[in-house]
């Protein structure tokens, strides 16, 4: 059966409304039916766009190669994440539009930073001082430093 709209493709989409009055039947192509606004579609999540992405795999892919990490483009499509930082400008032309859908802009920012607390290095400090007091055998002092780094959460001291 073809289209009612166009009259020269196949119908794949058939429409039925039925009215107090009358009943509306259509049968139409794919094209026509989203003219008509009866096809919705629909967005894409990131991970639908990456998964769109890692199958549109051509032979130029094999090519192009981060020169930092050697990775290539379609490793990066079949392992979905970069190798390195350097890898998002080398694959940039490549990866445009699905960084445009999964961003809503046109580059990547990355994830924003919180602000921190001196935790880490206060945990470096006491670490070097447990050693140290390891070394002079002071094994009150070092249980006592080691009880500190429990306090924060570290539980290898």
């Amino acid at each position: 059966m073809l289209c009612d709209d166009c009259k020269n493709k196949p119908a794949s989409i058939f429409f039925k409304e039925v009215l107090p009055d009358k009943t509306v039947e259509l049968h139409l192509c794919e094209e026509c039916a989203s003219k008509r606004g009866l096809l919705v579609t629909k967005k894409l999540s990131p991970v639908e766009i990456l998964h769109k992405l890692l199958k549109q795999q051509s032979a130029q892919d094999e090519r192009v190669i981060c020169p930092r990490c050697y990775m290539s483009l379609a490793e990066f499509k079949r392992v979905g994440r970069f190798g390195c930082s350097q890898c998002v400008a080398t694959f940039d032309e490549h990866i445009k539009s699905l960084i445009k859908q999964i961003h809503q802009s046109d580059r990547h920012v990355g994830r924003k930073s919180t602000p921190g607390t001196k935790k880490g290095l206060e945990v470096y400090k006491l670490r070097e001082e447990l050693k140290k007091a390891l070394e002079r055998e002071a094994y009150e002092d070092a249980a006592k430093i080691r009880d500190k780094l429990k306090g924060y959460g570290i539980e290898d001291a």
